[in-house]
């Protein structure tokens, strides 16, 4: 029999049932903030960050600020921000923002935006843009700014060679600009002021002497190349080779003879045709992510002669089927194989090497060099024309070894479809439309029996 204090005591328990059980969902959720935790049940974790770019946040010791300049109506907006939120739940000092370029004009031209859905990474007062946007972009882009001023590239000079700060038509000013803005430090070497190559040097540039060298700097660039040392050389037709021919015996290369020319500048518009285009490029971490022609100006050919050696080969520029090196003039009439040293394209102009070399330790390093048969198309007046500015930097790059900060491969996603068979879309559409709500209309009717009977 329920009484009128049974009854207040049943009320008693539920009301205390109830505060308790909201007290307990209220701590819950206050521990979910403080340790919030996520389960990525996609195939492959595609929508999780790579546990690579996971150390590199969690290392970060100063802010990371993100700005996404896209318009409210652009598709891949959500996309974005969710990408960076994931950047920001495992490193708060990662933040971002998204901003209207047509509300933002004045940052778009202090940061030179120029399309719709470009970001810009900043970190301790240094920027760096990025159009394509990805995980690895982005992460690469963050470890750019952390290292940056950590990488050295050395110019040698004192023999007429590409100055990088020098703003003449042939000279490299303007790259050595878009260098510094990722990260590098540039630095002008005469050898016979420092009598040495610094071995903080990431990367030696031999930029097109126009004077022989001495011997003694001859010997410090062989002794360079002993130690493992990274080097890039652009090598004109007017530079003074024959000073050089211990060091391209080293590398076991030649050059070809003449300059290369190709009928194809004419579709340009060119009136020349010692301008050598490249519309296709070999396999090459260098070459990755290029597709569209760059131009080199009066380029030489070169060839690897050094098989079997210390050496590993890999071209990563060839000139088109339709060049060969003219070794005769280049004006009036021109044609191809009228001199017995005229080679026919496809003819290679730039080739890296590699080696393997051992530090003190016994750790194992990779020593990295580029040739180049053309060093104008890096200057000033050509480095705008085509792929020229980003072949240019993504060889820096690799000479440097940014290529191998962070692989992140793009996760493919097996599970965005389902494949059923026409049995199987029967059964589940029998189920859903049949046998579940008779399942629900026999379960009320029998709870509904059960009752009226008591």
């Amino acid at each position: 029999m329920i009484n009128s204090r049974l009854r207040w005591q049943i009320r008693l328990q539920s009301g205390l049932f109830i505060v308790l059980f909201l007290v307990v969902m209220g701590l819950l959720a206050w521990l979910s903030q403080l340790n919030p935790l996520s389960i990525d049940l996609t195939a492959n974790q595609r929508n999780s960050l790579s546990a690579e770019t996971i150390r590199l946040v969690k290392s970060l010791q100063h802010p990371v600020e993100i700005t996404i300049f896209i318009s409210p109506g652009n598709e891949n907006r959500e996309v974005l921000e969710r990408l960076f939120e994931r950047y920001q739940h495992q490193q708060p000092l990662v933040k971002f923002r998204s901003l209207n370029p047509d509300l933002s004009p004045e940052l778009l031209r202090k940061h030179d935006i120029r399309t719709d859905g470009e970001i810009l990474v900043e970190y301790q007062g240094r920027s760096e843009k990025i159009s394509r946007v990805s995980e690895a972009n982005v992460t690469n882009a963050i470890q750019r700014l952390v290292r940056q001023g950590d990488r050295w590239l050395v110019f040698l000079q004192g023999h007429g060679e590409r100055n990088p700060y020098s703003e003449s038509n042939h000279d490299f000013s303007v790259f050595a600009s878009k260098l510094a803005g990722d990260g590098f430090t540039i630095e002008n070497l005469t050898l016979t002021q420092t009598n040495s190559i610094p071995e903080n040097t990431d990367v030696l540039v031999i930029a097109s002497p126009q004077v022989a060298l001495l011997p003694g700097e001859i010997e410090l660039i062989q002794e360079y190349l002993e130690r493992g040392g990274n080097l890039l050389w652009l090598a004109d037709t007017g530079q003074t080779i024959d000073s050089m021919e211990l060091i391209s015996d080293r590398l076991t290369i030649e050059f070809l003879p003449g300059v290369i020319v190709d009928p194809n500048s004419q579709l340009l518009g060119l009136n020349r045709i010692d301008f050598a285009l490249v519309a296709t490029y070999p396999r090459h971490p260098i070459t990755q992510g290029i597709d569209s022609l760059s131009l080199f100006p009066q380029a030489q050919a070169l060839e690897f002669y050094g098989e079997g050696n210390t050496w590993q080969q890999r071209s990563f520029l060839l000139s088109s089927a339709a060049s060969w090196n003219e070794t005769g003039s280049t004006s009036g009439d021109v044609f191809k194989g009228d001199d017995d040293d005229e080679t026919p394209g496809p003819l290679e102009i730039g080739i890296t090497l590699t080696a393997s070399h051992e530090t003190d330790d016994e750790a194992q390093f990779e020593q990295r060099v580029a040739i180049v048969g053309d060093a104008d198309f890096l200057s000033n007046r050509y480095l705008g024309n085509g792929s020229n500015l980003e072949l240019g930097l993504n060889l820096v790059n690799w000479l440097s070894h940014d290529d191998n900060l962070i692989a992140i491969s793009p996760r493919a996603a097996p599970d965005t479809r389902l494949e059923l068979s026409q049995t199987q879309q029967i059964i589940i559409g029998l189920g859903f439309l049949l046998l579940l709500p008779l399942s629900l209309f026999g379960s009320g009717l029998t709870i509904w029996l059960k009752r009226r009977n008591r």
